[in-house]
């Protein structure tokens, strides 16, 4: 229910006394005695007893409130909630929202008479704060308002206007400027026509008041070309402004009077000579919750906030909208990898659980991100952990253990036997053989979990088969991509109307994306069946291209040491010892590309989530912000393997440079250096690079890409071949 009351507490001090003052707007005709027992319970439970409480309503119906403040019995316990301590003044306004009448409804004699003006300014100062009316800048980019000039935060009026009491309260507040024959509004944004519909409704409630017609001229961009007409039953109404200079120009160009222009919102000097409703300066007695330091606006020419390398946000429009997303470039740290990362690849590097699979995300061929079953119950760091899991947390009455997927049957049969010979494995297809009586535990096994939508399904189910049996969720490995959707997953899982809630554990879980089928290995598989590619491949490593060809189509074998396209078939891609998100010795010992990709990616996904937790550093990709990967990343990650796991492990927006002519620039030269440097090892992922640019998973500004592929590297043919290709395709 729309609440029909705006109220406001605020204080008129002085230095010898203070007198604390309810103020309770009535934003229809009528008080609506519930709202009005609401306001003042919720007033006197969290704020104490006011010493006056001033309802403000309008004049018609200023007889018919009184008589109801006596005499409706709800009204009537309502006032004895001030227990006699608080004043009650009613007062009315007429059309030009100015006071009409007032009367002491009851309570000791006011000691001073309140005033409209007491609260006005401070009431939508309020609400301005309330309800977050300036848009801030953060370090990296400022505003370009449509006038040109540059600042670091400005007023949307759409902000405030969000409760209808409130916008009535704006609408009463502006009244005075609103001259009794006025029939037309020229608005400078939609938003108004919320304000103007305030004004029509309250207006209609007084005799011989006629309906004001509005419409919008589009602020700076509309004003120079809109059609003015009916100057002198007209009224501009303007959102908000820090100098007045849109009204200016109204009244100079379009022949406005000053009086005809107002301001709803005001924020600095004003040299119009025009109508302010609110002017949100701070002022120690007459708006101390106001902006005590107002935007500071400058022009582009040496803007302070230029200077430091802050981004200037053009406004569009008359609703100050923002344009496409603004870049800022990330480089990637050792704080950024998630939590655990570096202990999980010390027990797991080079146990052959990690593969890349090249099939459907959903079905029986491997996934993107594959975690190897058998590898893992295989691997000896694996059963120590699910071991003792087993010894802490399965309760002795487990009797079923319910496996979601073939796969997961060896890893139910593991829990199993921990518990007692009594306890059976269930597979998921056999969960009405579990007795609908059953009241002992159930164990729902998944030896590898993504999405966990297959524990999700399993637990709708059992709530109708075993309503009454403990649930525990048991995922040998857990993927997860630490965003706040998939992190819900728990929370729903242990939901029950039981006593206690189910238990989730998870032996081991990894930060990771969503596998998909449309990834970088599909994107270099469909590059390379290209007829438009395939005549450009040179005969002496044609066998080399037709062999990765055929190794990308058997989707049904997982990719572990072949995942990425080498210069030559003389050496592969490989690490180098010192890999920061690795511990001391791990890069050492044996490991599989995969190993490496995992790490990578995982860090990464960890970046990604941190955009949903406002950490500073974090991959953005929203309509406002987009984060690309700074081209220093492949200087700190120079060993070949680490920058080809960061080709094909970042998204393509995450790498599209077009907007970002430094970034491209530096990036572009880098490239050429990797190109020239291809028969060494410093120039190990070159075929990589011109792979990403290639299927436009990395994208340059055309001239960067030009200085990239000038490079000609000699007597290596798979770069150069990949080299022609980028010319072709993108030149």
């Amino acid at each position: 229910m729309m609440n029909s009351i705006f109220p406001f507490r605020f204080e008129i001090a002085r230095k010898a006394w203070s007198h604390d003052v309810l103020l309770v707007f009535v934003a229809t005709p009528a008080l609506d005695p519930e709202a009005f027992a609401t306001v003042i319970e919720r007033e006197v439970e969290q704020n104490l007893v006011p010493d006056e409480v001033v309802l403000l309503v309008r004049d018609p119906a200023f007889y018919a409130t009184q008589q109801a403040l006596g005499e409706d019995s709800q009204n009537v316990a309502t006032i004895a909630r001030l227990a006699g301590r608080a004043t009650v003044t009613l007062i009315g306004y007429d059309c030009a929202g100015a006071e009409a009448r007032r009367t002491h409804v009851t309570g000791p004699a006011s000691k001073r008479r309140v005033k409209l003006a007491d609260f006005k300014r401070r009431a939508i100062t309020s609400i301005f704060n309330a309800r977050h009316g300036f848009v801030e800048s953060t370090a990296t980019y400022h505003f370009e308002n449509p006038s040109g000039r540059h600042t670091e935060r400005f007023i949307r009026l759409s902000n405030i206007l969000a409760r209808g009491a409130e916008i009535a309260f704006i609408g009463f507040c502006t009244l005075p400027y609103v001259a009794s024959r006025a029939t037309t509004a020229y608005l400078d944004t939609p938003s108004l026509y919320a304000v103007v519909a305030a004004i029509n409704e309250q207006r209609s409630s007084f005799a011989g008041s006629v309906p004001i017609l509005a419409d919008n001229f589009s602020s700076y961009a509309g004003a120079r070309d809109y059609r003015f007409t009916r100057l002198a039953d007209s009224l501009v109404l303007i959102s908000a402004s820090s100098s007045g200079s849109l009204a200016s120009h109204l009244i100079a160009e379009h022949g406005f009077a000053p009086a005809q222009v107002t301001h709803l919102l005001f924020l600095g000097t004003d040299r119009s000579g025009s109508n302010i409703v609110c002017d949100l300066r701070k002022d120690a007695r007459q708006n101390e919750e106001g902006v005590a330091t107002p935007p500071s606006v400058e022009g582009p020419d040496g803007c302070r906030m230029c200077r430091t390398g802050s981004h200037a946000i053009k406004l569009h429009g008359d609703q100050f909208e923002f344009a496409g997303p603004q870049q800022e470039s990330l480089l990637i740290a050792k704080s950024d990898a998630p939590a655990g990362l570096g202990g999980l690849m010390e027990r797991f590097a080079g146990g052959g659980l990690f593969t890349v699979g090249l099939g459907k995300s959903v079905g029986r061929q491997p996934r993107q991100f594959n975690v190897e079953p058998i590898a893992l119950l295989a691997h000896t760091e694996f059963q120590q952990r699910l071991d003792y899991v087993s010894r802490r947390s399965l309760p002795a009455s487990l009797r079923h253990v319910i496996a979601v997927d073939e796969a997961s049957v060896p890893f139910a049969q593991k829990i199993a036997d921990a518990v007692s010979p009594a306890t059976v494995v269930v597979p998921r297809g056999d969960l009405e053989t579990i007795p609908a009586s059953t009241e002992t535990a159930i164990a729902i096994a998944a030896v590898v979990i993504e999405s966990g939508r297959s524990l999700l399904d399993i637990s709708r189910d059992l709530r109708t088969i075993a309503p009454k049996a403990p649930l525990l969720y048991l995922a040998g490995f857990s993927k997860t991509t630490a965003e706040p959707r998939r992190e819900a997953l728990e929370r729903t899982l242990v939901q029950t109307v039981n006593p206690y809630p189910y238990q989730m554990i998870e032996v081991e879980r990894m930060t990771l994306p969503l596998s998909s089928e449309h990834n970088p290995w599909a994107e270099e598989l469909r590059l390379l069946i290209d007829p438009d590619v395939e005549r450009l491949i040179p005969f002496r490593i044609a066998p080399v291209v037709h062999a990765r060809v055929a190794r990308l189509r058997r989707t049904s074998q997982a990719l572990d040491t072949d995942l990425f396209l080498a210069n030559s078939g003389t050496r592969k891609l490989s690490l180098q010892p010192g890999f920061v998100f690795w511990p001391d010795g791990v890069p050492t010992r044996a490991h599989s590309q995969a190993d490496v990709y995992f790490t990578v990616a995982s860090v990464l996904q960890r970046l990604r989530a941190n955009a949903h937790r406002t950490q500073k550093s974090a991959l953005k990709s929203n309509w406002f912000q987009q984060t690309v990967l700074a081209p220093e990343n492949f200087g700190r990650f120079n060993d070949d393997i680490i920058q080809a796991s960061i080709l094909r492990a970042a998204h393509p927006y995450e790498m599209n440079l077009v907007d970002a002519p430094t970034d491209s620039r530096e990036l572009g030269r880098l490239i050429r250096r990797i190109i020239l440097a291809a028969g060494t090892e410093r120039g190990g992922a070159a075929a990589e690079f011109l792979l990403a640019l290639a299927t436009s998973r990395l994208r340059l500004r055309r001239t960067d890409l030009e200085v990239a592929l000038s490079a000609e590297p000699s007597s290596v043919p798979m770069v150069e071949f990949l080299r022609k290709v980028c010319a072709t395709r993108l030149l």
